[in-house]
């Protein structure tokens, strides 16, 4: 199981625009996580190797009041803008969508559902498509916590566990923007 716990960083509170966490496998430190909270995109070191998790193309997403004003104009919807995990040679190792409930995620030939299993869950869990059987859950296992958790099969490589948790950042944020405005 993989964990991620904020990492001990130096700078005013004010300056800083960026999470950053260490990523540990059963409490030994294997790589770590730069969220940047702007752009909504990190960037991972896992095991020496180097990832990104952004979003595919540079356009944002619409906000609450483009949405209204596209729909009374009646406009047709924008094209998805989904999530990308790339390694360092830019090649993409898994994709993810926004759905109702949570993400549409594929790795390569493999599809997953990955959402909350019901309202008042805490993690988020991944399913194969179309099944209801949860392979593992990503985020936090108590509600008093700031370790977060990626307890998943040994089988998912250790950057797309990684990138999961980063939708959930994701998804964070987004909550966050959208309450302050």
């Amino acid at each position: 199981m993989l964990t991620a716990r904020a990492s001990s960083r130096k700078g005013t509170p004010f300056s800083i625009h960026d999470l950053r966490f260490d990523i540990l496998d059963e409490d030994k430190p294997i790589g770590n996580l730069i969220y940047d909270k702007r752009d909504m995109r990190a960037a991972l070191t896992l095991d020496g190797n180097t990832y990104t998790a952004e979003r595919a193309t540079d356009r944002s997403d619409e906000r609450l009041y483009q949405t209204l004003l596209r729909v009374l104009a009646g406009g047709a919807k924008p094209p998805a803008n989904p999530y990308a995990l790339k390694d360092a040679s830019g090649q993409v190792l898994a994709v993810a969508e926004k759905t109702k409930q949570g993400f549409s995620v594929s790795r390569g030939e493999e599809g997953f559902a990955f959402r909350k299993p019901s309202f008042f869950s805490r993690p988020y869990h991944l399913y194969r498509e179309g099944s209801d059987q949860s392979l593992g859950a990503v985020g936090q296992k108590k509600f008093f916590t700031t370790t977060l958790h990626m307890d998943l099969p040994a089988d998912f490589d250790r950057a797309f566990q990684v990138f999961l948790l980063v939708l959930l950042l994701n998804l964070t944020m987004q909550a966050l923007e959208s309450s302050t405005t």
